[in-house]
């Protein structure tokens, strides 16, 4: 009876000790050597600071959208380094003139694409399976192509800055779901724009 009694109290020991074992395991499984993060999806509301100049008016931009992925390596658990590459698109609207006369003035949709290269620097604040990581990314965006060709020599691609928090929910061994929210600013020649970026990447 006795020895029936200490096999029933060792049970839930051995079993503490395995779940804590698993959980160290998960716990530094994405906190080790190299990773990857891939954003399909990055909303960007993005306003202009001050107009752009065009030869036949101004510009202001309004909003954007990217897709990016980054490779990064852990230097601990709790700090990454990383290069990333994406593909920019930004919405912009230009006001062209046809008279001097505000009330005919008139405005036109327009876009520019651009290739933002970037470092992306993240810091972990606990080593765990879900948990919140800070990032900053800098770098510098050339413009690739504009809807306007007139409009590319004026947004001819300038540096970056992103400062943000995201968030890692663990899904399973192969990769965790990093949804993110972020400040952004960014040149486009002589021009500048900030705002706000919502992504939802893909760490694996």
């Amino acid at each position: 009876m006795l020895q029936f009694a200490s096999r029933v109290l060792l049970l839930p020991l051995l079993l503490a000790v395995t779940l804590v074992t698993q959980g160290q395991f998960l716990k530094t499984k994405q906190e080790k050597g190299y990773f990857n993060i891939t954003t399909p999806a990055e909303v960007q509301v993005m306003w202009s600071i001050d107009s752009a100049m065009l030869n036949e008016g101004n510009a202001r931009f309004k909003a954007g959208f990217e897709m990016q992925t980054i490779n990064g390596y852990f230097v601990n658990p709790q700090f990454s380094i990383g290069l990333g590459v994406g593909l920019q698109f930004s919405h912009y609207k230009y006001y062209a003139s046809t008279a001097t006369a505000v009330d005919t003035l008139q405005f036109h949709g327009a876009r520019i694409s651009s290739l933002p290269i970037f470092a992306d620097f993240r810091y972990y604040p606990r080593n765990s399976i879900n948990g919140t990581m800070f990032l900053v990314n800098a770098g510098y965006a050339p413009a690739l192509q504009a809807s306007n060709k007139d409009h590319k020599p004026f947004f001819n691609g300038g540096p970056f800055i992103k400062l943000g928090a995201a968030y890692k929910f663990y899904l399973s061994d192969l990769f965790s779901l990093v949804p993110s929210l972020n400040f952004k600013a960014q040149r486009y020649g002589d021009h500048t724009v900030a705002g706000g970026t919502l992504g939802l990447g893909l760490m694996f």
